[in-house]
């Protein structure tokens, strides 16, 4: 699903105004119509209802006016909490609340509004144009809407979160937030996404061909991606799925080997062979029979530096390469990652230790001319690109925009609304949020996903899309099995088959 920013959303208004003749009277019309469908779909028919609307001075609150309307038009009992001057507005704003005083809804100062009992507060004081600070009087509204105790509905955005990059600090907590023609980045992006509850997207009646051909970067996943799912055709054999090689695992790691390897096979790739240290090569055949192994020699209890040339040599006859799950970050290790990095003349994923041993050496991979996939978590991250957590947190979306463009990789940045930003700029953001996949392992289980997908034949950025989706239904999956507390990496590894086999059953092609 495509997402817009603020400024976009505008530019894509002011497009249908221009070209269609479709005034900004009409756009707030619809948009209001459409935003009380929805409120009934969720809480009910709103006759008889108490509903408090806060509005701003801005258009969010023309479209409250518009919305205080209609709901008066279906009986319910509306009274619009007034956080502006009325002889400011303007526009169709203005318009709009001389309809709802000629109507004879009533129209109270915020405060004394708050204080009536309600069962729908509506928030449309800020809007998808908010940027930066909140100031006074607003906080002390927000805390009146939270003290409303009623069902709260965000116009667009609730108040305080910013629709581009999920900035939020002081803001609206909402249980429903409605909005219009295209949703925006910030609606799924932390922290900015703890307010906003049930996100739904309303037809504004922009002309669908400009919306299609309006060209926007951002994305939120959906299950089109499994439209990407590779087919599989009877008249095949294991070559036909693809090879990978992993190079994962370290003594104390056994289970970052077995579950990365294991989820190769669990997402239809045809082989994997498992490249671990010597020592812990019957750990990890004894724990998973279908995945091959190859033991790499040993220093000691440190990988020989000599790894490097059997895993070059293996690598030749593979599809795609898998390094970095439970590898460890000696130095040693370090001796043989770097050079194959290097080496590697196939896509590449690398993940967990083998991010961290980039640190230092991240340039290597601006000489790459072989799609690469890097999985990091925000501290890992960290190491590789000079930002600080705290920066990355604040600034998700453009930082890992910024790295894949100017190092020309696919870069997953995990966490409760993980990225998938591409080296053209562009970026698709997972929706599904999930405690239970903040558990040992998962990373792991979801670097093999992609591996395998790669092998397949997807592009570095269909793997990456279509892999953070797989992933994550797994989790909703394991967790709706076993809750997200109880739950472990090897569940959502346990839960790809009948995520995959649903995909397959509903794809479109």
């Amino acid at each position: 699903m495509k997402l817009v920013t603020a400024e976009e959303m505008t530019e894509l208004e002011q497009l249908a105004m221009r070209e269609y003749a479709i005034s900004g009277l009409i756009l707030m019309e619809n948009a209001a119509r459409s935003f009380c469908d929805v409120l009934e779909q969720k809480v009910g028919s709103l006759l008889g209802k108490r509903m408090t609307v806060f509005c701003g001075g801005g258009n969010n609150g023309g479209d409250g006016f518009a919305i205080s309307r209609h709901a008066a038009n279906r009986g319910a009992y509306v009274t619009v909490a007034a956080v502006f001057d009325p002889q400011r507005l303007k526009a169709d704003a203005k318009t709009n609340f001389e309809i709802i005083t000629r109507m004879g809804i009533s129209v109270l100062p915020w405060d004394k509004a708050a204080k009536a009992p309600c069962d729908i507060a509506v928030d449309a004081l800020l809007g998808t144009g908010f940027h930066g600070s909140v100031r006074e009087p607003l906080p002390a509204v927000f805390e009146a809407i939270g003290a409303t105790h009623a069902f709260v509905a965000a116009v667009d955005i609730p108040s305080g979160c910013a629709a581009d990059d999920g900035a939020a600090d002081v803001c609206v907590y909402a249980d429903l937030t409605v909005t219009f023609g295209l949703a925006k980045p910030g609606q799924f992006l932390y922290p900015a996404k703890r307010f906003c509850g049930e996100v739904v997207v309303t037809d504004i009646s922009l002309p669908q061909q400009t919306v299609k051909a309006f060209p926007s970067p951002f994305c939120v996943m959906d299950e089109s991606l499994f439209d990407r799912l590779p087919k599989h055709d009877d008249n095949s054999h294991k070559g036909t799925f693809g090879k990978v090689l992993a190079f994962v695992g370290s003594p104390g790691m056994c289970g970052a080997a077995v579950m990365s390897s294991t989820a190769v096979l669990r997402s239809g790739a045809g082989m994997v062979t498992a490249a671990v240290p010597k020592s812990m090569l019957d750990a990890v055949a004894s724990q998973v029979r279908e995945v091959m192994t190859l033991p790499l020699p040993m220093e000691g209890d440190a990988l020989s530096k000599t790894a490097a040339g059997i895993l070059e040599e293996r690598l030749r006859t593979q599809n795609v390469l898998l390094a970095g799950c439970g590898i460890g970050t000696g130095e040693n290790t370090k001796k043989v990652l770097l050079p194959l990095i290097t080496a590697c003349e196939k896509p590449l994923v690398l993940d967990a230790d083998g991010i961290n041993l980039l640190k230092g050496n991240i340039n290597i991979l601006k000489n790459k001319t072989t799609p690469v996939i890097l999985t990091p978590h925000p501290l890992e991250f960290s190491r590789i690109s000079g930002h600080s957590v705290e920066h990355i947190a604040a600034n998700r979306l453009r930082t890992a925009v910024d790295f894949a463009r100017e190092y020309k990789i696919v870069l997953v940045l995990k966490g409760a609304d993980t990225i998938v930003a591409h080296p053209d700029g562009s970026a698709c953001i997972c929706p599904i949020s999930n405690s239970g996949l903040a558990t040992a392992g998962s990373g792991d289980v979801l670097s093999g996903i992609i591996a395998s997908l790669l092998a397949q034949g997807l592009s570095a950025e269909a793997a990456a899309d279509l892999g953070v989706f797989i992933h994550a239904r797994a989790g909703l999956l394991a967790r709706k099995k076993l809750g997200a507390r109880g739950m472990m990496a090897g569940d959502v590894l346990d839960a790809l088959p009948a995520v995959l086999l649903a995909a397959e059953n509903g794809r479109r092609d």
